[in-house]
């Protein structure tokens, strides 16, 4: 008897199993840091130039919404001086896709303090905002916080860099980088800002990517919005 005879007569499939596709699943923004938080990691940072950069920093993150990627790309020459405020001009944000965005106004001293310790430290006008600060051969050792001079500084380097000053802020709940972001877009939401206007301000060409940021909303939020209706 044949192999594939005895297949038909068993009715089994001696073949390798074929395995059940299995749903993507949906992914849901972590926690997101509240401006009570980012108050605290601003002391964090203390004083001297890591504390002024990493204030401005937080400024670009919490402040104005951007990637953590996006952050670490700003140059000075993207932050623009209004009558109105300070926006900062996003050349290749996800996707490619350029955008302008304002910064909340309790974060552009923040900003603005940094811009200026930068010349004090005698940075290029041309480096990137985040950058190295000492000119140590060790800088970019894993787990320090300063950078080669004038270098860009990576991803890695900042994740360090916020659980210290969580640690350091006292801070209990877990800090992540993108919390930063989702923590921008809520305190929007809760002081008022139109979900057209929060889509904007993160980059997202659908409205639906942002709702998954305002989903986690605090219970407190949600009563105190339906109890504004009579």
């Amino acid at each position: 008897m044949t192999i594939s005879s005895a297949k038909a007569k068993s009715g089994k499939h001696f073949g390798p199993k074929k395995q059940k596709r299995q749903k993507p699943k949906t992914r849901r923004p972590g926690r997101a840091i509240s401006l009570d938080e980012v108050r605290k990691l601003m002391t964090a940072c203390g004083r001297g130039a890591a504390g002024y950069r990493n204030r401005a920093f937080l400024a670009l993150t919490f402040g104005a919404g951007l990637r953590c990627a996006e952050a670490l790309a700003v140059c000075p020459r993207n932050i623009q001086r209004h009558p109105n405020g300070v926006f900062i001009q996003v050349e290749n944000g996800k996707g490619g896709k350029p955008r302008l965005i304002g910064v909340i106004p309790e974060f552009v001293a923040p900003l603005e303090a940094w811009i200026e310790h930068r010349k004090v430290l005698g940075i290029a006008p041309a480096a990137t905002l985040i950058c190295g600060i000492t000119k140590s051969a060790k800088a970019n050792t894993l787990g320090g916080d300063r950078g080669s001079f004038g270098k860009p500084i990576s991803r890695v380097l900042m994740t360090v860099t916020l659980h210290r000053l969580a640690k350091k802020a006292g801070i209990e709940q877990r800090v992540h980088l993108h919390g930063l972001r989702h923590g921008h877009a809520t305190t929007l939401a809760r002081h008022g800002a139109p979900l057209g206007a929060i889509a904007g301000q993160l980059g997202h060409s659908n409205l639906a990517t942002t709702n998954t940021y305002l989903a986690k909303l605090d219970p407190q939020d949600l009563l105190s919005a339906v109890s504004l209706v009579q």
